[in-house]
């Protein structure tokens, strides 16, 4: 019984900065205020209305690495977050005794279970892309070398081939 409850706090605490860190990114996201529409001058109140309308669509942004990065990083702690949600929601119901304690802790293990095999394969991916990117920017910076300059100070050499004799005649 105590082990039970033992495990339950354990996983919560483990969890609980990866939740509050998730939790904070999205109030960094809504403080950016989108930017104001132009101000439309010298055109029909009409016109002006389907102005604005073609102009506050935002174009789709092509997603980069960078994105991507970030998207497996707010996965990963919406993963952890949802675990702690989940384990509260156990820890619940076993204090109101809806359902007994085996139960409770056959459902945090199971949760565990499906968090961390979430987590692990968005970690995975996350570090892939990570070393794929570290190794992007050595890669394009040794394909394209500065070329060398040669006796002329272009990159034409022009070389001279000499043919041995073997001493017959022509």
């Amino acid at each position: 019984m105590k082990s039970n409850w033992i495990l339950t706090i354990a996983l919560a605490l483990i969890t609980t900065p990866f939740a509050a860190a998730a939790q904070a990114r999205p109030a960094k996201q809504a403080s950016q205020a989108a930017p104001d529409a132009p101000v439309l001058t010298g055109i029909h109140n009409g016109d002006a209305a389907e102005l604005n309308d073609v102009l506050a669509v935002q174009p789709p942004v092509p997603i980069g690495p960078p994105d991507l990065l970030k998207a497996y990083e707010d996965a990963m702690a919406s993963t952890a977050q949802g675990f702690n949600a989940q384990v509260s929601q156990i820890l619940e119901a076993v204090q109101q005794k809806k359902i007994t304690e085996e139960q409770g802790e056959y459902l945090c293990k199971e949760a565990y279970q499906l968090a961390m095999m979430q987590f692990q394969v968005l970690s995975g991916l996350h570090d892939m892309l990570a070393d794929e990117v570290s190794q992007t920017p050595a890669a394009a910076q040794s394909a394209n070398p500065a070329p060398a300059a040669g006796i002329n100070g272009s990159d034409f050499h022009n070389a001279i081939h000499r043919v041995a004799s073997s001493g017959g005649a022509i």
